[in-house]
């Protein structure tokens, strides 16, 4: 009955080593997720800036646009 005994305790030592191994996979996937949730959080704000500025760029392009019709209507181009 030894190695009936031996056989279970090495089974039983693979299977600790394998749920310590799921143990730090799963804190490795944990941090993983709060790391990307933050990233996307940073990537959302930077695109709604960069967003807003477009806007304002294109507001601006616009009022030029408007200056140089009116500027052109003065000289008669």
């Amino acid at each position: 009955m030894i190695v009936a005994s031996s056989v279970d305790n090495l089974v039983l030592e693979q299977l600790r080593l394998i749920r310590e191994e799921l143990g730090e996979l799963r804190g490795d996937l944990a941090s993983f997720k709060t790391e990307t949730k933050e990233n996307f959080g940073t990537i959302h704000s930077d695109l709604l800036g960069q967003q807003t500025m477009m806007f304002g760029l294109a507001s601006v392009i616009g009022q030029i646009d408007k200056r140089v019709e009116h500027l052109d209507q003065k000289i008669g181009a």
